[in-house]
Parts: C-alpha cells; structure tokens; sequence
C-alpha cells in the first residue's frame, strides 16, 4: 500500500467501527421507469414514480452529499438511461468532486451513450448480465435480443477506457453460467464482477414461499462464490470471504497490474458484511433514504433533511452498536427490520427444517417500527 492510499485505510476503518458522519457510498434509484421487466428487480421497476426528484432537486440532493463527504454515487434504477437528464446529473456530482458510476441493463445504449458518459465524467459502467447464454439472460429480463445489447455495451464501455463492472444476481438458473461468464468478463477485459444473492423483496416478493426462496437464495451465492473462488484463486485474485450473503465485488485486474482498484488493494474486503449504517445508503426516485437497497423501509428524505441527519436515525445507530446480520432478511423472516436476522450464521439445513412443514412458508407482513421503538443501545 502506497502513502497515497493511506488515508482510504483509515476511511475503511473508521467506517467499519460506524464513526463516519456521512456514508461514503449512496446509491440512487433515480427512476423507477425501465424498459424491461426482471422477475427478481429489487426496485419493483415499472414506471416514472409521479413524485420523482426534479432535475433541480436532485442536483441540490448531490450538492447536500458532496458536502457531507459521501464521495461516491451509483446512479441506477429502473433503467437510470430513461432519464432524461441523467447526463446532466452524473456531470454535476462530477464537479462536486463525486466519483459517478451508473448502472444499466445496455439495452438502451446508443452509438454515442459510451462516450458522453465519459465526457460527463463517469467513472463506471456496471452492466448487468445474467448468464452468457441468451435463453436464461432474455428470459430474466423479458426482451429478446437484452443480452446482446448488455455484451455490446461491455465492449464498448471497455473500448472507451472506462472502468467495467458487470453485475451478476445469483438464481437457480444462473448458477451453473457462471464459470463461463467469470472467463467471458476476464476476456472482455471487465475490471470488476459484482455478485449479487437473490432477496426476496420488490418484484421477488409475494409468493406464500418467500422464506423457503430466500433460504436457497442464499444457499446458491455460497455456491456461487466457492465456485468463483476456484477459478480465481489459480490466476492470483482474491473473492472475498462472505459469511452474510451480501453483495462482494471482485477485482478481476491482478493485484500487483496498474489497473487494480485502490479501494480493493487496500482491503475493501474488510467492508463485506452488512454495511447498513458503516458505509452505504439507498435514495429513493423520491429522495427517501433506505438503509440498502433491499430493506424497503424508510429512514428519511432529503427533499427535507441533510444526508448527515439521516445517517443518525435510530436503525442506523443500532446497526453500528449491534451485529444483526441481514436487515433484508429480518423483513423476509420476521417482518421487522430492526430485529436480528434470524438466517444468520445457520445453516441451509438447519434453516429449512425449522420451517413449517408441509406447507408454504408464508412470510409476515411489515411491521412499520415506530422512533421511539427501535431503541439504540447506550
């Protein structure tokens, strides 16, 4: 590690032991308007929500998270691209000095998408690609010819010098693409693939078997992971250890290649593990504020508050104080977010006999925990 990245460490660290006022990371559904229809979308993408940030709102959202330290901003949605001023926004938190990366299914890239990205400043394309073969990827998404697209533009995002980052959901269906894919995105020249367990929530949700899902859900990213652990480990890069089943990015430039992403150099690994109230936030179209992408409840709005008032709520601080495990899987199991999550640290086995038997699994309906209900420890 070089002295230039000294102060990163120090950043994860702190932010490991919750002593940050600010997430770094927020990531910012900015439309729930999609052109396709993924079964398992988290956001439960159709259309535009009619309370949807204005372009001036939003630009006041990142003046607000730019002040506040959070240096770094996924624009997604939905298709983030069906946003008009989507350009306009990435070139925004650019000059505030926030490192924009969007994420997109490709579908809708055009011959010049790539390179305007880029002149706004863009740091990433993350694509998400489901399988290598057509009939998995086109079916997950609900559009023929969706892979092709995604594909074309990992290429060209490559071409353009921009750092690639293909966004992989772990399913049943997945699962077996996924060696072919990890030596298809090491081809291509992608510098990160993002591995992803399916959750239960959004379009996902609603059936009386949820909890049964969720469990072999988790199940198959574990799978997924020694898999990719196998082939990676011969070529010298390192899949993170993932007790949690949450999302792990993976550096696919040599460690020791000019290309390897500081952040992963210096141990980003040490982040894995739920990082709800440590390192990351999710903003709603509307400017709601959730604790990730996949727990639905709602902790502020910055059409009214600053990020750093947020970042103080009640489930945030008993986050940091207590190890709950999942949030997402509290709500799955429990109906709660603020409980322990009840999947943590057993097993497959263990998890599914506890169910009822025969019969579905339901899961519980949300209890909305009031304030003064989620009690932070002292």
């Amino acid at each position: 590690m070089t002295n230039d990245n000294a102060w990163l460490a120090d950043y994860i660290d702190q932010g490991s032991r919750g002593q940050l006022e600010a997430p770094p990371f927020a990531s910012w559904i900015v439309t729930r308007a999609c052109n396709l229809t993924c079964y398992y979308c988290f956001a439960d993408a159709r259309k535009r929500d009619p309370d949807e940030l204005s372009t001036a709102e939003a630009k006041t959202v990142l003046e607000d998270l730019a002040a506040h330290g959070v240096f770094l901003v996924n624009f997604l949605g939905g298709e983030p691209l069906m946003r008009r001023d989507i350009y306009e926004l990435i070139d925004h938190a650019s000059d505030l000095g926030v490192y924009a990366t969007i994420l997109t299914n490709g579908t809708l890239v055009r011959n010049d998408t790539v390179s305007r990205l880029k002149d706004v400043g863009c740091q990433m394309i993350g694509v998400s690609v489901d399988s290598h073969d057509p009939e998995v990827h086109d079916s997950v998404r609900g559009k023929k010819g969706s892979l092709a697209a995604a594909m074309r533009t990992v290429r060209e995002t490559v071409a353009a010098g921009i750092r690639c980052s293909v966004r992989l959901v772990v399913t049943e269906a997945s699962l077996p693409a996924i060696p072919e894919l990890f030596r298809w995105a090491l081809d291509e020249g992608v510098e990160e693939l993002i591995v992803i367990p399916i959750f239960m929530v959004g379009r996902a949700a609603g059936s009386a078997d949820d909890r049964r899902a969720d469990i072999m859900g988790k199940q198959y990213f574990a799978q997924a992971l020694e898999t990719l652990r196998e082939l990676a480990d011969p070529l010298g890069l390192s899949v993170p250890r993932e007790d949690l089943a949450c999302t792990i990015g993976i550096e696919l430039n040599p460690p020791q290649g000019e290309h390897h992403h500081a952040g992963h150099a210096i141990g980003f690994e040490r982040t894995t593990g739920c990082k709800v109230g440590r390192f990351a936030v999710n903003i709603q179209p509307n400017g709601d504020v959730h604790s990730c992408p996949f727990v639905h409840y709602n902790i502020g709005n910055l059409r009214r508050q600053s990020i750093a008032e947020i970042w103080q709520h009640p489930l945030l601080n008993k986050s940091r104080n207590e190890d709950l495990g999942c949030l997402a899987r509290s709500i799955i199991h429990l109906g709660r977010p603020d409980v322990p999550d009840p999947t943590y640290g057993r097993s497959t086995e263990e998890l599914l006999a506890a169910l009822p038997a025969g019969a579905p699994a339901e899961r519980p309906g949300l209890t909305f925990v009031s304030l003064d209900q989620v009690i932070t420890p002292s």
